[in-house]
């Protein structure tokens, strides 16, 4: 692995389909931009898989790639930070893909305004349709205080109607996806990400490297390609899933214990505590997968709302910055009303989409 590159590309692989990962490495190999190197971090994938990683024709570009034991995605980033020589870092999950012209402009765009975060925009493609995802609707070269700890708000939750900081939208800006990270930035600051945390690793990691950068701006072009796949670990049902948001509720409740933030700040923070409360009962609790009877899985859900970090964000969520298809989950819960939530929140879903 070549010294003194200006980009390193860090792709963990686990469990993904192989025509996707062709198409990750394709979209990389396939940049007019030729000084990066790319680190495969192969986090416990099948044989097959590994041994396709290995076999494939990567044409004498820049590669290093490591076998690890399974350890999450958290720790497999931090591995490929571990060994990443690039002036910039950015991350490209193995079931994604970028568009041409990305790695030039957004490190030319980086450059040019001395940034130690830079954001830029996601097409989502569920089923090969594509929708725009941005955060802002134009270049921030260089954002102000005020849109700093709006960033930092955005990494919490997506859409809130109280921003001052235009031209902002209603999309978040937590995820992995779609950054750029000046690397001696990263290592003064010693950021990683915090092993352990299966979900919204990135949007904790997110937030300290916002809070900790000095210069921070947004390009308002869409050269990051998510996949929605119902397989991800996004949408995948598993035993016990509210813990996972839980633990990363924690660390980020951590984060925000050790930093002076407003009580707006914390608002946004106990929006996000619900927002995971409804996503797991919706994901785990209603699931059909879940083996427990429906009417245990509702009073597990019920005693679950009455624990940290849920409790607290329960008892000091105010309604203000809630649009109204929020403010009645949180007064059903708050009145222990399990079943109607559970009964509204189906329906909303069946309208909306959502």
């Amino acid at each position: 692995m070549a010294e003194g590159r200006t980009l390193s590309v860090i792709v963990p692989v686990y469990d993904v389909a192989e025509r996707f990962l062709a198409e990750c490495f394709e979209s990389i190999l396939g940049q007019d931009f030729s000084d990066y190197e790319l680190i495969i971090i192969d986090d416990g994938a099948k044989d097959d898989l590994a041994t396709y990683i290995d076999s494939y024709d990567y044409r004498g570009a820049d590669v290093h790639i490591i076998h690890q034991e399974n350890r999450g995605v958290a720790v497999a980033r931090n591995e490929g930070l571990r060994l990443a020589t690039g002036e910039y870092v950015t991350f490209i999950d193995s079931d994604d893909h970028i568009e041409q012209g990305c790695f030039s402009t957004i490190t030319d765009f980086a450059k040019k305004n001395l940034l130690d975060v830079l954001m830029f925009g996601i097409y989502l493609d569920r089923g090969g349709k594509r929708k725009e995802f941005s955060p802002y609707l134009t270049d921030i070269p260089l954002f102000s205080d005020k849109q700093k700890e709006e960033a930092a708000l955005k990494c919490l939750v997506g859409i809130l109607p109280f921003y001052e900081c235009p031209p902002a939208s209603a999309d978040a800006a937590g995820s992995a996806c779609a950054k750029l990270y000046r690397s001696d930035f990263l290592r003064s600051n010693r950021l990683s990400y915090t092993p352990g945390l299966k979900r919204a690793e990135d949007m904790e990691f997110n937030l300290r490297a916002i809070d900790k950068a000095e210069n921070v701006g947004y390009l308002y072009r869409f050269y990051y390609v998510y996949r929605q796949l119902e397989t991800s670990a996004t949408f995948v049902y598993r035993p016990n899933g509210i813990e996972v948001f839980s633990d990363s509720l924690h660390a980020i409740r951590e984060y925000i214990t050790s930093s002076i933030k407003t009580d707006l700040f914390m608002q946004v923070y106990y929006m996000r505590c619900m927002f995971f409360f409804l996503e797991s009962m919706d994901m785990d609790y209603l699931n059909p997968k879940n083996p427990d009877p429906l009417f245990v899985r509702l009073r597990k859900l019920k005693e679950r709302s009455k624990q940290e970090p849920y409790k607290e964000a329960f008892a000091n969520l105010r309604g203000e910055h809630l649009i109204f298809a929020r403010k009645i989950p949180l007064f059903f819960i708050r009145h222990g009303m399990i079943v109607s939530l559970a009964l509204f929140y189906t329906v909303y879903r069946m309208f909306t989409g959502r």
